[in-house]
């Protein structure tokens, strides 16, 4: 068994597939096992992954017989993994050749560490880093869209007090770029799975963070790329997202019953932490100052189009 599951689900990747798994190959640490989920790709995703496979054993590609969408896609190279450590990657992101290297030892230093999640940087299409605007204060792509300037302030997730990690991970994170750090897999194993909705991401991290600390490397070791054809660049309609998610009902994916579904699932990731009852109150009370916040927003917004790009939160990359 390796020490180390990388799941990688992929739909119509042709575009950067073959530079993710290159990054991938191309680690200083060996002892992983790549799974690829192809999920019913129409374009030429199924030949490169069959490729890489044939010439490195340490791939195995597996296409779904049809679409099964994005977050049960994810959700399922997880499951297949059999490991210590596990990685979610994107078809579209990079790793630096250190990445794992540095995250197993801050793992393995630390037995009370859940997840470890190195710098990142976000690139463009080309593989360059985003300029900052300084009128905006943010980054920008070369489509205008912006992004919030990295590192975050969430340092704090690496505290040993669990309400402080929740108060991090709910109010000061917002790409939820640590969702494709290296996690302790006994630990994801005790909780929920991703659900199809925006937003599922930074709730599974949430649960993450109850369960113990994060590490937060200050070496950029992860590539992040923002491009036009991600999720979360075309995220807006309940049809897309209905699609996207694959559940065939854009009724339950309007943005009342996602946010209704998101906050549901704060709250129920506060009862279900091993945490104490006064830290239980404590999390319970930012949950509830974080929905009161959102929803100023909500009814100061003319917009749904003005409401998703006014709010990073949840902000999924994957396609």
């Amino acid at each position: 068994m390796p020490r180390v599951c990388i799941g990688l689900p992929v739909y119509n990747g042709e575009n950067y597939l073959v530079a993710a798994i290159e990054s991938i190959l191309g680690q200083s640490f060996k002892d992983f096992e790549l799974i690829i989920s192809d999920n019913a790709s129409t374009d030429s995703t199924g030949d490169i992954s069959r490729s890489y496979a044939r010439h490195d054993a340490r791939i195995r590609y597996l296409r779904q017989s049809h679409n099964v969408g994005a977050i049960a896609n994810y959700n399922a190279v997880f499951g297949m993994a059999d490991c210590e450590y596990f990685k979610w990657a994107a078809h579209d992101d990079l790793l630096a050749p250190r990445f794992l290297e540095e995250c197993i030892h801050a793992l393995d230093s630390n037995p009370s560490t859940v997840l470890a999640s190195p710098r990142t940087v976000l690139i463009d299409n080309w593989g360059e880093p985003l300029h900052y605007s300084e009128d905006k204060q943010c980054l920008a792509d070369d489509q205008g869209r912006l992004y919030p300037a990295l590192p975050e302030k969430n340092s704090a997730l690496a505290s040993r007090d669990p309400v402080v990690r929740f108060d991090a991970l709910v109010f000061r994170t917002f790409l939820c770029v640590e969702i494709f750090g290296l996690i302790r897999k006994s630990v994801a194993d005790r909780i929920p799975r991703q659900r199809t909705y925006l937003g599922s991401d930074k709730v599974f991290l949430a649960r993450l963070c109850l369960e113990g600390p994060f590490w937060m490397g200050s070496e950029p070791l992860f590539f992040r790329r923002c491009h036009a054809q991600q999720f979360s660049a075309a995220s807006i309609s309940g049809r897309f997202r209905a699609r996207w998610f694959g559940t065939g009902s854009s009724l339950t994916h309007g943005i009342f019953a996602e946010k209704l579904a998101f906050w549901a699932d704060y709250i129920d990731a506060v009862n279900k932490a091993p945490i104490t009852l006064s830290q239980r109150l404590a999390c319970t009370a930012l949950v509830t100052r974080r929905a009161m916040l959102r929803g100023k927003i909500w009814w100061r917004t003319k917009s749904v189009e003005g409401l998703y790009r006014s709010n990073f939160g949840g902000a999924t990359k994957r396609v």
